[in-house]
């Protein structure tokens, strides 16, 4: 073997190694930055989601792209509705409220989380995020981050 082909080797395997190292390096220090340098603070709206009456007891809506946000509320009892975000905190894919076990599913991995959004079942790691809402002259109100769409 000549001195040629190891010097290639050697160059090869650097470059192998390279390769894998600093994709790792630059997604660390994405991080290091994000924590480092205070992020602007969200902006947060409250908008009219709903007529108090067209949200019965017992029963939930689904609120597609509210600010950006994908939301599901549920009403409780006559005076008390929670409002969710409805992106399962797992995967990313949709909950629904199952009216017989009288809380949140999610059909990908069977998540489940109750009416305060906190996980009672599956495989999601945190509790459903919740949003502030205010009932005011029959109407619903809630509180949501204004994201970009």
């Amino acid at each position: 073997m000549s001195r040629g082909d190891s010097s290639r080797r050697e160059f090869l395997a650097n470059l192998a190694m390279a390769a894998t190292i600093l994709p790792g390096l630059g997604a660390g220090a994405a991080y290091v930055f994000r924590f480092l340098i205070p992020q602007p603070e969200q902006r947060v709206r409250e908008v009219l989601l709903e007529k108090l009456d067209n949200l019965p007891v017992g029963a939930s809506r689904l609120y597609k792209k509210v600010l950006g946000n994908d939301l599901i509320a549920v009403r409780v009892s006559d005076r008390q509705i929670r409002v969710f975000s409805s992106i399962c905190t797992h995967l990313g894919c949709h909950v629904q409220w199952d009216p017989t076990e009288k809380n949140f599913l999610c059909p990908c991995h069977m998540g489940r989380f109750d009416t305060a959004g906190k996980v009672i079942a599956g495989p999601p790691p945190a509790p459903l995020p919740s949003f502030a809402i205010r009932i005011e002259g029959g109407n619903v109100f809630v509180e949501v981050p204004v994201r970009e769409v």
